[in-house]
């Protein structure tokens, strides 16, 4: 699923990019949340309460706060999600680009373009995926992928330890495990039970691995391989035996 903002003080511009990615959503077979704001201030008290979006199509010239002032406030908040400007006014560009936009569409929109960005959008986040979303008592939440240090599993619950604090979800640590891998996002299975973010790991032993806050995993015996492979595979070092 993508969870999408779009923003811009036209309500008909709104309106008609909101049915372009309903349109797009059922043409990929993706799921897509779309909140849609008229002006910069109030999509940006949104995410200072905490809401992520994967992509934000943004609109530069607004009357209450402009799309490039938003964007530099959002930037400091969350550098991870795509800004797609939407706009009719190219001598921005050097602007947009201070703030890492991920692309630039100039109005009227043509549906072509529209398109091929939001595929582009698309596949840039399910290859390099930032959050990981999960379930728990039947509500949906989600977490950014390198805030959490490491997967802990017992019997049917799985723990996600981060540095905030720890979260519960469902799932096995297997399926956890192919979904990271399916798209891209190694981490060490150092035993049956746990699931470690290379991000967090201080120090590496071949039967032990040390985590930043002093955590230390023991790595099964017949785990070693596979981690010492990955870990050099991810480090660009030699095999460790």
């Amino acid at each position: 699923m993508l969870e999408i903002a779009v923003c811009d003080d036209d309500i008909l511009i709104a309106a008609d990019i909101e049915k372009m990615l309903e349109k797009l959503s059922l043409i990929v077979a993706i799921k897509v949340e779309i909140d849609v704001f008229y002006d910069g201030s109030t999509l940006v008290d949104y995410i200072k309460k905490g809401k992520r979006y994967d992509i934000i199509y943004l609109d530069i010239e607004m009357r209450k706060q402009n799309g490039v002032e938003a964007a530099r406030i959002i930037r400091r908040i969350d550098k991870k999600v795509l800004i797609i400007y939407v706009t009719s006014h190219e001598s921005f560009a050097k602007e947009v680009f201070e703030v890492s936009a991920f692309r630039f569409i100039t109005k009227p929109i043509v549906p072509d373009v529209f398109q091929r960005y939001f595929l582009a959008a698309k596949n840039e986040i399910l290859n390099h995926p930032q959050y990981f979303q999960y379930q728990y008592n039947k509500i949906s939440y989600r977490i950014p992928i390198d805030e959490i240090m490491y997967f802990q599993s017992d019997r049917r619950v799985t723990y996600i330890i981060t540095k905030k604090g720890n979260r519960k979800c469902y799932g096995k640590l297997n399926d956890i495990e192919k979904r990271l891998n399916e798209a891209n996002t190694y981490f060490y299975r150092t035993h049956q039970s746990f699931l470690v973010n290379p991000k967090f790991v201080a120090a590496y032993i071949y039967d032990s691995m040390e985590l930043i806050d002093g955590t230390t995993l023991a790595i099964s015996e017949n785990r070693r391989k596979n981690v010492s492979e990955l870990y050099c595979a991810l480090k660009g070092e030699d095999i460790i035996v």
